[in-house]
């Protein structure tokens, strides 16, 4: 697995985001589903906070992904019509004890958010929901297979380090 290269843009060293090997195979499996067009879904699982003398550190465990069918299918997009496909994303993390930790979704070329992306990650942490506060955005390009991952922190898209584990 390639993970993506950090560009200029503002990096956060206090959050890493752990995929397994496993949900990183399935998300390849989301990816071939659509293809040649933008995959989507949702990661869950839990946060731990770590507290080094003052300086949190969090680092966000995945354990759940759920591939969604895209409302606006291409190459170069997704769109859930309406925020019911992420609000009915509760029933499976009060079934399974986990909570939403990610939005997934892939590009054709290049594992950075796009302007689209970059307004919905703003839109997502300034609506009012506070599950949405936090979110971190997933992408990954579906050739090359880079994963890179991505917070709006303090008025500002921030990269985050990923992680993969094998179990």
């Amino acid at each position: 697995m390639i993970l993506g290269i950090r560009d200029k843009m503002r990096f956060e060293n206090d959050i890493v985001f752990v995929i397994s090997e496993d949900l990183i195979s399935n998300f390849d499996k989301c990816i071939e589903k659509v293809h040649p067009n933008e995959a989507c879904g949702f990661i869950f699982g839990n946060i731990q906070e770590i507290n080094d003398n003052g300086n949190f550190k969090y680092r966000y465990y995945s354990k759940i992904f759920q591939c969604i069918e895209s409302s606006m299918s291409g190459p170069a997009s997704f769109l859930m019509n309406n925020d019911k496909e992420i609000l009915e994303s509760n029933i499976i993390s009060k079934k399974k004890g986990q909570k939403l930790l990610a939005i997934f979704h892939s590009h054709p070329m290049g594992a950075h958010p796009s302007s689209i992306d970059k307004k919905y990650m703003k839109y997502y942490h300034n609506c009012g929901i506070k599950k949405f506060t936090h979110l971190v955005w997933i992408i990954i390009d579906s050739k090359n297979k880079h994963i890179n991952g991505f917070i709006y922190l303090d008025n500002k898209i921030t990269q985050i380090s990923i992680e993969v584990s094998k179990d």
